[in-house]
């Protein structure tokens, strides 16, 4: 036996830039791990995706990519979530989540041939309904991956998800923090991104000021941009003095909504609390 690489598939995620995604493991279902066996094919994990292998020498006779892919094979798999914060930090609408799971092929229409999905990511239109399909599940899994095998079979392909992104809020809760003169959120080149400060009321009648960012901002495990606390002098409008140097990023774990009475419509915010 002499096994050689068929083609591939990768998750991604822009939340982890230069990483492959690692929270999706593959479930192979009976009828696909009887068409691996009887076409002579192995499947080759890894914590980013997953090699598929066929044997190019079955029975000590020479195989081609080529003629295997003659056969026209399907493949089916079931992709599990493992990540049990993936819907705080990815971007995608899920209305009926108990009802649905994300479908992936190469064999539907795509904007991009090396991705499995419909768009460039991954969008509410790669969830279809769990009544379309014919089987049911006795588990059912985040995403159905089907893969043709013919001539189209590209070496590899990719399931790529894109972050969130929030307008960020920063609130002043330390004492020392609210004291302070002209609080202001800037980039540490000096832009500013963040609107004035305003305040909100904490449950337990505490009153503190906020920052909210401009626009809103991706997530990121490593966010691009780095934000400084600053408090601008009441005499000379253009200089400050730094309180917090690196300000830190939005924790996906934390879900509140502190300051619910600000928000805008249409906008997802991440709360930060510093002391």
């Amino acid at each position: 036996m002499k096994y050689d690489i068929l083609t591939a598939v990768f998750y991604r995620h822009s939340f982890f830039p230069g990483h492959g995604y690692e929270g999706i493991s593959i479930r192979v279902p009976a009828h696909t791990a009887e068409s691996l066996l009887q076409h002579g094919l192995i499947l080759k994990l890894r914590q980013d995706g997953f090699l598929l292998l066929y044997d190019a020498m079955p029975a000590g006779r020479s195989r081609t990519r080529d003629t295997l892919l003659q056969e026209k094979i399907r493949l089916d798999f079931d992709l599990v979530l493992n990540d049990e914060l993936f819907y705080n930090y990815t971007q995608v609408a899920v209305s009926n989540l108990a009802g649905s799971l994300f479908y992936f092929s190469n064999a539907q229409q795509r904007a991009v041939p090396v991705a499995l999905h419909k768009e460039e990511q991954v969008t509410a239109q790669d969830l279809r309904p769990l009544a379309e399909l014919a089987e049911t599940f006795f588990v059912k899994p985040f995403g159905r991956l089907e893969l043709l095998l013919d001539e189209h079979l590209l070496p590899a392909y990719h399931i790529s998800f894109s972050a969130k992104a929030t307008r960020w809020c920063y609130f002043l809760v330390g004492k020392e923090l609210r004291e302070l003169a002209r609080p202001a959120v800037i980039g540490t080149n000096g832009n500013g991104h963040f609107d004035m400060p305003v305040m909100i009321s904490l449950p337990g009648n505490e009153t503190v000021p906020v920052l909210i960012s401009k626009n809103a901002l991706p997530l990121a495990r490593e966010p691009v941009q780095t934000f400084q606390l600053v408090d601008y002098s009441t005499l000379d409008t253009t200089r400050y003095k730094v309180v917090i140097a690196a300000l830190p990023a939005p924790e996906i774990g934390r879900v509140s909504n502190a300051a619910a009475a600000l928000y805008e419509q249409g906008n997802e915010y991440s709360e930060i609390f510093l002391y």
